[in-house]
C-alpha cells in the first residue's frame, strides 16, 4: 500500500505524525511525506522520504506578516484564520496534486490544517485520514466553522482538477489524546497511543544523574514566541525570575530563535538548545509551558505535573482540558507575573499535592491506548475496507 502523509508549513504538526508513519513503514507499506520546503529538513531527520510541495513558507513568518497587515479587530475574527489556511492550501495544491496523480497513493493522511490534502485525495480516489495533534480542534465550534468555510473556499480548486468537493474532509481521524483529554469530533476516530517525538538529539549525561533539587523544565514550543511581534507572548524571562526564588533546578529548552530572545540568563538556569524535550522530561518534577499539545502530551506521557500559561485558542483548549484532570495549574497570561508563577510552582511541588497522582493517571491512560502498529492495522481494516466497498471491489 502507498501512504501519502501531508503536512503544511509547521514542523511540530509533522512530528505528531512520525510514529504513525514509522508504523506504516514497519508494516511494509511505502510512505512519502509531502511538505512545504520549510518542513523538508524535519522530514528527512525523521528518516522518511520527503516530497517538497509549494513555495518555501515559514508559517510563523506568514502569521506575523498577516498580523502586521491586518486590523487587530479583524485578525481576532475567524475570517482571518480561514484566509491564512486557505492561502497555504492554494500554495500547496498544484504540486501536491501533480505528485498524487503520478504516485497514486492508496491512502492520504493529513495534519489538521493541511487542507490541500483533500484535493489530492479526491484526485487520487484515495480515502483521507486526519491525524490530530492533540485534543481535536474539529470537536469545537471554531474548528467546525474553520473546516466548513475552508472547504467552501476550496470549491473552485476541486473543480479545476475535475473533482467535486467532498461532503466532509476526512473519512476518519487518528486521535492521540488519552480518554481524559479526548473530545468528540464529527465522524469516526481511532485512538492511538501518543509516542513523544520531538526530533533527533543526543541525551546529555546530566539527564542521567538524579537531580539534587527538583528539576523544572521550561519550554515555549516552536511557534508561540515567534508567531507575532508581541513580546508578552514569550514569558520565559518572567518564569526564570520566579524560579530564581525557589530551591529548584531550572532547565530551559529553547529553539535557536528563542535563545536570542532570552538573552543572558547568567547562572539562573541550564539552557539547552534544540534538545528533544522527551529526553529531559522523565527526570523532571514539573514542566512550565505555553499549553501547546506537544508539551501537554509529552509531559502527560511521563506523568509530569504541568503549569500552563496559554495565549492562543488551541493552547487554552488544551490547558482547560488538562486542568480538569487535576494534572496542571493554569495561569492566564494577564496574571502570569513572577509571584504568581512562583506560587503555582510551589503548589505543584508540594509533597502532598494531588497533581502527581493525576499526572500519573494520564500516563497510565496513554500507556493503555493502542500502539501505532495496532492503529495501522485498524486503519487497514476500517478505512481501506470502506474504500473497497465504495468502488464495488
Amino acid at each position: 500500500m502507498r501512504v501519502l502523509l501531508t503536512t503544511a508549513a509547521w514542523p511540530s504538526h509533522y512530528m505528531f505524525m512520525v510514529p504513525l508513519a514509522w508504523a506504516f513503514r514497519a508494516a511494509g507499506h511505502e510512505v512519502r511525506v509531502a511538505a512545504q520546503p520549510h518542513v523538508v529538513e524535519t522530514v528527512l531527520k525523521s528518516g522518511l522520504t520527503a516530497v517538497p510541495v509549494g513555495p518555501d513558507v515559514d508559517f510563523a513568518q506568514l502569521h506575523r506578516k498577516f498580523v502586521a497587515e491586518t486590523d487587530p479587530a479583524q485578525y481576532r475574527s475567524r475570517d482571518a484564520i480561514i484566509t491564512i489556511f486557505h492561502r497555504i492550501a492554494e500554495m500547496m495544491t498544484p504540486d501536491l496534486v501533480r505528485f498524487a496523480e503520478s504516485w497514486k497513493p492508496d491512502l492520504v493522511v493529513r495534519d489538521p490544517v493541511a487542507f490541500a490534502a483533500s484535493v489530492a485525495a479526491e484526485v487520487a480516489g484515495a480515502p483521507l485520514v486526519r491525524h490530530a495533534w492533540g485534543p481535536d480542534v474539529y470537536a469545537t465550534d471554531p474548528g467546525k466553522w474553520l473546516a466548513h468555510h475552508v472547504l467552501e473556499r476550496l470549491g473552485p480548486t476541486y473543480g479545476l482538477y475535475g473533482v467535486r468537493p467532498p461532503a466532509a474532509f476526512d473519512r476518519l481521524a487518528v486521535d492521540p489524546t488519552p480518554p481524559s483529554l479526548h473530545i468528540d469530533a464529527p465522524g469516526p476516530s481511532l485512538p492511538m497511543r501518543y509516542v513523544p517525538y520531538n526530533g533527533p538529539g543526543v541525551v546529555p549525561p546530566w539527564v542521567l544523574e538524579p537531580p539534587s533539587r527538583p528539576r523544572v523544565c521550561v519550554t515555549w514550543g516552536t511557534f508561540t514566541s515567534t508567531a507575532t511581534d508581541q513580546p508578552d507572548m514569550f514569558l520565559v524571562p518572567t518564569v526564570l525570575d520566579a524560579l530564581a526564588e525557589l530551591d529548584v533546578e531550572p532547565v530551559v529548552a529553547v529553539t535557536g530563535a528563542e535563545r536570542e530572545l532570552l538573552g543572558d540568563v547568567g547562572g539562573r538556569a541550564r539552557i539547552v538548545q534544540d534538545l528533544p524535550i522527551h529526553t529531559v522530561l522523565p527526570s523532571c518534577s514539573a514542566v512550565i509551558h505555553h499549553g501547546g499539545a506537544t508539551t501537554v502530551l509529552s509531559a502527560a506521557r511521563f506523568g509530569v505535573p504541568q503549569l500552563t500559561m496559554p495565549h492562543l485558542f488551541e493552547q487554552r483548549l488544551n490547558s482547560d482540558l488538562l486542568e480538569a484532570t487535576g494534572a496542571c495549574v493554569q495561569l492566564t497570561a494577564a496574571h502570569a507575573d513572577a509571584d504568581a508563577v512562583g506560587a503555582a510552582v510551589t503548589e505543584l511541588l508540594r509533597h502532598d499535592a494531588p497533581y502527581v497522582a493525576a499526572s500519573r493517571g494520564l500516563r497510565d491512560e496513554i500507556q493503555a491506548m493502542p500502539s501505532p502498529p495496532e492503529t495501522v492495522a485498524l486503519i487497514e481494516e476500517t478505512v481501506l475496507r470502506g474504500a473497497r466497498a465504495d468502488t464495488g471491489d
